[in-house]
C-alpha cells in the first residue's frame, strides 16, 4: 500500500521521474509474492510441495485436490479488479468483478508480468488475454498503478474466499489494507465472499 500511496504522492514527479514509474512494479511484486506463497504453505502444511505451484486456478485446484481433497476450491473463486479504459469511458479504470475464463486469463497474465519481471526481461510483452491490461499503441501491453491496485483487491478476495472455503465459513478474515482511494477508485463492487456460502 505505501507504494501505491508513494505514487500517488506527486502525480508532476510520477510523469518525469524513471524511480517513480517503476513503483507499479514494486507493488505488484510485492503483491505477487505472499498471494502465490500463501497457496504453497497451505498445500505443503497438508503433504504437498511447499512451493512450486504458480498462482493459477488449474493449478492451485490440482494441488488442493490432490493433497488437500478439495475437489473445486477454485469453482467460488471472483475477484474485484480495475480494468483498462474502455472506449467510451474517458479513460478511466473502472472497479468490475471477474470469473470463470476470465479470472484463470487474468492470473495467467499476472503470472507473465511475474516471470518476466523476475528474470529481467521485458513486462510489456506480457500477454492480455484477460483484457484488464493496458493496450500500448505499439502493440505491447503495461500494467499501471490503477491495474496493480486491483490486483491488490483480487488477491485478497482469492485469499478470502479460499479461507472461507476451506474452514466452511469459519474463518477470521484479516481488515485488509487499502490504499487511500479517490474518484473512480473510490467504488469497488461488493465483496463476492456473501457468494461463498
Amino acid at each position: 500500500m505505501d507504494l501505491i500511496t508513494i505514487h500517488r504522492d506527486n502525480m508532476d514527479e510520477a510523469r518525469r521521474n524513471s524511480r517513480y514509474r517503476s513503483m507499479r512494479y514494486g507493488a505488484f511484486l510485492l503483491t505477487y509474492g505472499p498471494f502465490e506463497m500463501f497457496f504453497n504453505h497451505v498445500i505443503g502444511a497438508h503433504g504437498g510441495p511447499p512451493q512450486g505451484t504458480p498462482a493459477t486456478m488449474e493449478r492451485i485446484r490440482q494441488r488442493f485436490s490432490q493433497h488437500l481433497g478439495v475437489s473445486d476450491v477454485t469453482g467460488r473463486w471472483r475477484a474485484r479488479v480495475r480494468a483498462q479504459p474502455e472506449p467510451g469511458r474517458g479513460g478511466r479504470w473502472l472497479w468490475t468483478t471477474i470469473e470463470a475464463q476470465r479470472l484463470d486469463d487474468y492470473l495467467r497474465d499476472a503470472k507473465a508480468v511475474r516471470n518476466r519481471l523476475a528474470h529481467g526481461d521485458d513486462p510489456q510483452t506480457a500477454p492480455n488475454a484477460s483484457g484488464t491490461l493496458y493496450d500500448r499503441k505499439d502493440g505491447k501491453t503495461s500494467i499501471t498503478l490503477m491495474w496493480v491496485e486491483g490486483f491488490v483487491q483480487a488477491v485478497q478476495d482469492l485469499a478470502t474466499i479460499t479461507a472461507l472455503e476451506l474452514t466452511g465459513g469459519d474463518a477470521l478474515i484479516p481488515e485488509w489494507p487499502v490504499p487511500p482511494r479517490t474518484g473512480v477508485s473510490v467504488g469497488p463492487p461488493a465483496p463476492p465472499y456473501g457468494l461463498t456460502p
